[in-house]
């Protein structure tokens, strides 16, 4: 009898533990303190990721005007090398697809963290030079844990980019992928033919695409972020961004989560780039 308000106690303690499994909810107490450290250092790493960025941005400004070398040398040390193939692409409109031809000097031009999406730090980079109408923008997207760049998108004479046309950009595009690739196409095959006319016919980042696959430069679906199969793919809801210029959505492939980027054309809503985990793509180079 005496061991009965000991047995009872432990029994409290193991019920509490119970609940906090079953709902998710961890208990009150020191077990419960470890979370907030690691989400400070996830916060305090992404800040670190865009004062990275600006500095980055800083050197290729200078670089560009040295050489064409020294400003590829510094691209290839700072983006993620599944990224680089596609960013090899020539680029369209003789805009620079690194700075999408932003001008004046990189201290005149703002760095705001956007968030971390699908595990990327997002960051809207905006000049407004004199001459111009309306800002143009740059959305980078980013590792968290190296800084490297996933993605670039450039965003220049768009705007009023809604919550609704960014979503439905990116339901098509990937509703259209997937039946098109279960049907028996290949991704370049695919891609070649969302290039044909519609909305998507003016997407610098399929173009790039197009690109990469013609040199035989992909190691994995740039479309999907997938290393091999045609996974289900379900869209998230869009963040607009960089002055109502750019929809930010993260999508989930299975266990893949893609970072999707919209932006307006003048042929509508379509897509501005796919930066893909580097989990999902270290797979595919194995």
């Amino acid at each position: 009898m005496k061991q009965r308000p000991a047995m009872i106690a432990i029994a409290v303690i193991m019920s509490g533990l119970l609940c906090a499994c079953t709902t998710g909810r961890a208990p009150d107490g020191p077990t419960a303190s470890t979370a907030p450290p690691l989400a400070a250092a996830t916060r305090a790493r992404s800040t670190t990721v865009t004062t990275e960025m600006k500095g980055f941005y800083r050197r290729y400004v200078a670089a560009v005007r040295q050489s064409h070398a020294a400003a590829e040398a510094l691209v290839r040390s700072h983006v993620a090398g599944w990224y680089l193939p596609i960013l090899d692409a020539p680029p369209g409109a003789a805009v620079d697809p690194v700075d999408c031809g932003l001008r004046g000097v990189v201290t005149d031009w703002s760095f705001k963290q956007v968030g971390v999406l699908g595990g990327q730090v997002v960051i809207a980079i905006g000049s407004r030079p004199r001459s111009a109408e309306q800002g143009l923008w740059i959305v980078v997207t980013a590792a968290p844990a190296t800084g490297k760049i996933t993605g670039i998108t450039c965003s220049i004479g768009g705007a009023d980019v809604t919550r609704i046309g960014a979503r439905d950009a990116a339901v098509s595009l990937y509703s259209y992928y997937i039946r098109a690739r279960r049907q028996g196409a290949s991704a370049p095959a695919v891609v070649a033919r969302l290039l044909e006319g519609g909305p998507t016919s003016g997407s610098s980042y399929l173009r790039q695409v197009r690109y990469a696959f013609a040199r035989q430069e992909l190691t994995h679906d740039p479309v999907t972020c997938a290393a091999k199969g045609v996974p289900d793919v379900a869209v998230g809801p869009p963040r607009i961004v960089a002055g109502r210029t750019v929809g930010v959505i993260m999508a989930s492939a299975h266990r893949i989560r893609v970072v999707v980027t919209i932006v307006l054309s003048a042929k509508g809503w379509t897509v501005g780039d796919i930066a893909c985990p580097r989990r999902s793509v270290a797979t595919a180079a194995r």
